[in-house]
């Protein structure tokens, strides 16, 4: 049997997957959100991001295409994400699906469908609820702490 490409099991693809919030495809991602909402930001990308909105034509299909190249890299870890089996892990199973559904239909550009930044933090607020549960779960009281 070969190695996964992208991680399997539980926590180590939560990992792997969480970590894409942090690189600086979704760092412009986050700029370029902030930037289409009026907000009056220092970031060297507005350039690109003006001549990219004359081929998207609107700031909402811009940011949804990026988005869903952010997607097509992060969720690559949510393909052989795992949970135990088991009625005591039914809870953080359903939440891992839920993660993995949402995350991997988001790799997909459609005409039909525009995501917005809101649905990125919606994966992030799940994928932090998973490890909450996990921690509770294995007897941790588990603290988020005051800095995100």
């Amino acid at each position: 049997m070969g190695k996964s490409e992208f991680g399997k099991g539980l926590v180590i693809c939560l990992i792997k997957f969480t970590e894409h919030f942090e690189n600086q495809m979704f760092t412009d991602l986050r700029y370029s959100s902030s930037y289409a909402e009026g907000e009056d930001i220092f970031w060297d990308g507005k350039e690109l991001y003006e001549s990219s909105l004359k081929i998207w034509g609107t700031s909402e299909r811009l940011i949804s295409s990026k988005i869903t190249s952010w997607a097509n890299g992060a969720t690559d870890h949510l393909y052989e994400i795992e949970c135990p089996d088991g009625n005591e892990w039914a809870n953080i199973r359903g939440e891992v699906n839920k993660l993995q559904k949402l995350g991997l239909d988001m790799r997909h550009e459609s005409l039909d469908k525009i995501y917005k930044y809101e649905d990125v933090l919606l994966l992030w607020n799940l994928a932090n609820k998973i490890a909450l549960m996990i921690d509770r779960k294995i007897g941790l009281n588990p603290d988020k702490g005051v800095w995100q």
